[in-house]
């Protein structure tokens, strides 16, 4: 057989075979492909900030698409909270503390999360460093400020009360949802998030000391992902879709921080990128652990919290808590 023949035979075998592998390895699967886009509502637990750069990533790099979603992110309203705006089917997913959700099937609502965001709790405690507060025990004889009608008064009365601190000696006073009354000399102490006022305070030329409550034993899931009882059994391709895409979407985020910022700059434009980047280092250790996958919930942990909303007479009988969350998404996700 002619030599140059065979080469030329040859080449075009590796040819043939070579166009097979990419037709066949990197087209998207037939059910995939075929597959149209559905349409949904997520509501956030806040307004747009970094908080969920994870879900912005995932919008724009194109991550829900991929499981055939078109993602409307909705930002909170004290108008339409976001437990009553998944339960009444104005949005089908929600991103809320893991405190409402059970205060919420407490009442019957029957809502239930398959993921947790922030595993540590942000909330926490803050003084101006030349005061010398470093720990709850240095409030005694002062003035705290506290955030009413959140989590933020419910943990700090949580952490008192477990570590035995007697409250009739502090001055305790209400607060706005900022640093105001530190920076002023109202408060010796406020409390808020760990994530977002101390920024103020630094933003303002001052130090700050940070008391995150997680670390005295009063931890809460914070961000947890959840949607109907009814949209979990009747739809579970469309919640694993989603959470796949929102998990790939906060890796992402986490490893892009600099592009993470610039997009989630793109949804709140009212905020400034040192503020963003601010909230978005501080919250990656309360996000990714280390100690388990990302979204990934613990029994102990929904017991714990349980238990604190037991304690201080937010649930007004004890529940369940395993019926409060679903691990067959992670699960399939992760392990199967």
């Amino acid at each position: 057989m002619n030599k140059k023949i065979l080469i030329r035979d040859l080449l075009i075998l590796f040819s043939i075979v070579s166009s097979i592998f990419v037709i066949t390895f990197l087209r998207p699967a037939p059910e995939q492909a075929s597959k149209k886009i559905e349409n949904i509502t997520v509501k956030l637990k806040w307004v747009h900030q970094a908080q969920f750069a994870g879900n912005y990533i995932a919008q724009k790099k194109g991550f829900y698409k991929d499981e055939s979603l078109q993602v409307n992110l909705v930002p909170f309203s004290f108008e339409d909270p976001t437990i009553e705006a998944v339960a009444e089917g104005r949005a089908l997913i929600g991103i809320s503390g893991a405190d409402e959700l059970l205060l919420a099937r407490s009442k019957g609502v029957p809502l239930r999360a398959f993921a947790v965001i922030f595993k540590t709790n942000p909330v926490a405690a803050y003084a101006l460093k030349e005061s010398g507060i470093t720990k709850p025990q240095d409030f005694i004889g002062k003035t705290v400020g506290l955030q009413r009608g959140t989590n933020v008064d419910l943990l700090y009365f949580a952490m008192m009360e477990k570590l035995g601190i007697d409250r009739e000696k502090i001055n305790e006073v209400t607060i706005g949802y900022d640093a105001t009354e530190l920076l002023n000399g109202t408060t010796d102490v406020s409390t808020g998030y760990i994530i977002n006022e101390p920024y103020e305070v630094i933003a303002a030329g001052r130090e700050v000391n940070k008391i995150l409550m997680a670390d005295y034993g009063v931890n809460m899931y914070a961000d947890v992902l959840f949607a109907t009882e009814e949209t979990i059994e009747k739809r579970p391709e469309l919640v694993e879709g989603f959470l796949r895409a929102t998990l790939k979407g906060w890796q992402y985020a986490i490893e892009n921080e600099e592009e993470a910022i610039d997009i989630t700059l793109t949804y709140a434009a009212d905020r400034t990128q040192s503020h963003e980047t601010y909230l978005f280092t501080t919250s990656i250790p309360l996000i990714h652990t280390g100690d388990s996958p990302l979204g990934w919930m613990e029994e102990e942990e929904w017991d714990r919290i349980h238990d604190i909303l037991l304690e201080q007479n937010i649930l007004n009988k004890k529940m369940n808590s395993k019926d409060a969350y679903t691990m067959k998404f992670l699960k399939e996700i992760y392990i199967n």
